[in-house]
């Protein structure tokens, strides 16, 4: 099997994986940003909430990419950050599993 074929099992799982990162990383930004918004006494308060929210829209924008040419990249960086753990990556093959495993320990 080639690196850039995706077996329907592993999309399955590569979708699984995906959206459950995602989503706990936008449930992270969502609370920072109610925590910073409650916090806000200032009018200049509101600009710092926003800018905040710019920049965690772009580095998710920038590290979220669901294409299958980059996914193992997605999943090895996610696995770095702590954003995914070794074990949340069952479902892939072990050819796979390997790729990912050596690129989040570069």
């Amino acid at each position: 099997m080639s690196a850039d074929t995706w077996t329907h099992a592993e999309k399955r799982a590569a979708r699984r994986i995906y959206d459950a990162a995602l989503e706990r990383e936008l449930a992270q930004v969502m609370a920072e940003f109610k925590r910073r918004a409650a916090a806000a006494s200032q009018p200049q308060d509101m600009w710092a909430v926003e800018t905040y929210l710019s920049k965690a829209g772009r580095d998710i924008n920038a590290k979220y990419d669901y294409r299958y040419s980059v996914l193992e990249f997605v999943f090895a960086r996610l696995l770095r950050e702590g954003r995914i753990e070794d074990s949340q990556l069952h479902g892939l093959s072990d050819e796979r599993l390997e790729r990912i495993r050596r690129i989040a320990a570069l």
